[in-house]
C-alpha cells in the first residue's frame, strides 16, 4: 500500500467474500472530502472494492422550537430542500472517485446522523467506515467531531478517521 503522509500503512480488514465494502459518510465538509479522497486511494490499491457514499439530512428539534405558533412553516419544503442539498453533497463527493473503475453508490438518509450512518453500514455489510474527523457542525467535541466520535464508538466495522 502507498505511504500515507510519509508513513507506511497497512490495512487489515476481513471481508467475507474478498470484496472490500467501504462506507464513506459525507456532509460536504473539507474533512469529509478528504475522507472520500482517502477512500479513493484505498480503492485504487485494493483489487475489488465497492464504495457507498452516505449523507444524512438532519434538522435539529431545537431549530423547530424557534418557530412561533403564528409562523407558516412547510415541513415538506424543508425536507425537499434538505434532500436536494444532500444529493448535491453526494454528487460533489463522487468526484473523488473519477477515473476509478469501481462501483460507487450514493445514499441519502434522513434522521439521526449517527444512527443512520451505523444502520446504513450494517444494512450494506460495510467492512470499513471512512469519515472526516470533523464535519460542518463545529459545536461538538474539541478533538473529534461529536458525530465522528459516536460513530467510532458505535460501529461494528473498523472506522478510519481522516484529518
Amino acid at each position: 500500500m502507498s505511504p500515507v503522509n510519509g508513513a507506511v500503512s497497512t490495512l487489515s480488514v476481513s471481508c467475507s467474500d474478498g470484496k472490500m465494502r467501504m462506507l464513506v459518510a459525507t456532509d460536504g465538509s473539507p474533512h469529509a472530502l478528504k475522507a472520500a479522497e482517502m477512500a479513493a486511494r484505498l480503492a485504487r490499491d485494493l483489487r475489488e472494492t465497492e464504495v457507498m457514499l452516505v449523507n444524512v439530512g438532519y434538522f435539529p428539534p431545537i431549530a423547530m422550537g424557534s418557530v412561533g405558533l403564528d409562523a407558516v412553516f412547510d415541513l415538506g419544503d424543508l425536507e425537499e430542500s434538505m434532500q436536494q442539498a444532500g444529493q448535491a453533497i453526494l454528487d460533489q463527493t463522487m468526484h473523488a472517485f473519477d477515473g476509478l473503475d469501481i462501483r460507487v453508490t450514493r445514499v441519502y438518509r434522513r434522521g439521526d446522523l449517527v444512527g443512520e450512518i451505523l444502520k446504513t453500514a450494517d444494512e450494506h455489510k460495510a467492512d470499513l467506515i471512512i469519515m472526516g474527523c470533523r464535519g460542518l457542525g463545529q459545536v461538538g467535541g474539541l478533538i473529534l467531531g461529536s458525530v465522528t466520535e459516536r460513530v467510532l464508538h458505535g460501529a461494528r466495522p473498523p472506522v478510519l478517521i481522516v484529518r
